[in-house]
């Protein structure tokens, strides 16, 4: 009886001490968020949209902007994402705070579903290791439109894994599974142009649905549910098809570019580092802007080395694990489908004015962060020292990214003007921040 009693005791702390280790990730992500870069045009520009939309009481036809081609993607989603939280809450933190929430419930449903998917990797592992990877809280804690694509592709590739034959016992239901896959694609496809990475992985999923011609009716079934999503997802495109005029079609970002075929190693490495620390792209986009941030939290050194070798270290891990372990069944099925992805990746790039830069196709954050947690199980399972370098990693990430915040505080983030943002929104007139870029382009919204 004692032996039980100490056992529930066990239970309930370790609840409590996992709530504490939530709650303490989403704080620390909110204020890293926070600090974020707000300046930059990209995330100024985004920001903008849905103060436009706040303050002029506008329906938003069109979202982010792409650059090269003075176009924007349709629907009103992207705007709706930063115009409702300051509906509700009349702050110019409240877009980041919505975005955090959204982000954090997200991630930890992925954690948990690694963690059920994989039992080797504990919960409170794969919540904190998945938090405090370097893509998930650049992309993911600031207002900018990939972040929203994260929000929306963890969803997507786990119903995605739940509807492929790897697994044996699904998670939950096919059918709502069949709706994720339905709502993400349609959601994403009005914040980035990325999105059309997830139509083979449809296309794919319903070969293997109706390769069985048994199961009819509940193809049927699953198909509706489908569309069900896609018609949810496409709910706030549709007014901009049937209402907006003197628009540019996005299909002018469709270009060849042959010259994609030098970049096969390049794209390689950039889609491993997501489930990596990747240390040089988080501290700026220069050795002088690095330096720069390093040197305003010299303290910060030991952890910015650690965190360099072992993201390096991990990248060969990946690839060490992927020709090392010769597990049949669902190992080998996710890491075919891990390749399959890249391989589809470096090949959408043959059709695209854009270079491969990594927020390009970081849609796929996913599918390489859950590939990488099988091969952190095998090298758990076979070096001990593994563990060690894993929870010094975790340590590392803390202090590295509260020097970022540190740095961004002063330099890059709201604070550095937010009495301008507040203005804005109070006096309802979004062009006191910025002047958007559609309204030099004279098309858009």
């Amino acid at each position: 009886m004692r032996k039980i009693l100490n056992n529930l005791k066990l239970i309930v702390s370790n609840k409590k001490i996992m709530l504490l280790l939530i709650l303490f990730l989403f704080v620390y992500r909110l204020i890293y968020g926070l600090f974020a870069e707000f300046w930059f045009e990209d995330e100024l520009q985004i920001y903008l949209i849905g103060l436009k939309s706040y303050t002029t009481g506008t329906w938003p036809f069109f979202g982010p902007d792409i650059v090269y081609t003075e176009t924007q993607i349709p629907g009103a989603l992207q705007a709706l994402l930063i115009s409702l939280p300051l509906k509700i809450l009349v702050i110019p933190e409240s877009p980041t705070i919505f975005l955090n929430i959204l982000s954090f419930a997200s991630l930890l449903c992925f954690a948990y579903y690694i963690h059920k998917r994989i039992p080797a990797i504990p919960f409170w592992l794969s919540t904190s290791w998945t938090m405090l990877l370097s893509w998930s809280m650049d992309y993911g804690t600031r207002v900018v439109n990939p972040s929203y694509v994260l929000v929306f592709s963890i969803p997507f590739f786990i119903a995605l894994f739940e509807l492929l034959p790897i697994y044996n016992k699904p998670l939950f239901s096919r059918k709502i599974a069949y709706l994720i896959l339905g709502i993400c694609p349609a959601f994403i496809m009005q914040l980035h142009m990325s999105y059309v990475l997830l139509f083979p992985l449809i296309c794919i999923v319903l070969f293997f649905e109706f390769r069985n011609k048994s199961g009819i009716p509940k193809q049927k079934i699953h198909v509706l549910f489908l569309f069900l999503g896609i018609l949810i997802g496409i709910s706030t495109l549709l007014p901009t098809y049937f209402f907006a005029e003197n628009w540019k079609s996005t299909s002018s970002n469709i270009v060849f570019n042959i010259d994609n075929l030098k970049n096969i190693i390049t794209i390689l490495m950039r889609y491993l580092s997501f489930a990596s620390f990747e240390v040089p792209y988080i501290l700026g986009g220069s050795t002088a802007k690095r330096l720069e941030v390093i040197k305003y939290s010299i303290w910060v050194v030991p952890f910015v080395l650690y965190l360099l070798l072992f993201g390096f270290l991990m990248i060969g891990s990946f690839i060490y694990v992927y020709f090392k372990n010769k597990e049949q069944n669902v190992w080998m099925k996710i890491k075919y489908l891990t390749l399959f992805i890249y391989l589809l990746t470096f090949l959408s790039f043959f059709f695209s004015i854009k270079g491969p830069s990594s927020h390009t196709f970081f849609i796929v954050f996913p599918m390489i962060v859950y590939y990488s947690f099988y091969c952190h199980a095998y090298l758990l399972e076979k070096y001990k020292l593994w563990k060690k370098l894993m929870y010094i990693a975790l340590v590392s990430s803390v202090f590295f990214y509260v020097a970022i915040a540190n740095y961004n505080y002063k330099h890059k983030s709201m604070y550095k003007n937010r009495s301008q943002i507040e203005k804005a929104i109070t006096q309802k007139d979004h062009n006191i921040l910025g002047k958007r870029r559609s309204d030099t382009w004279k098309n858009g919204y």
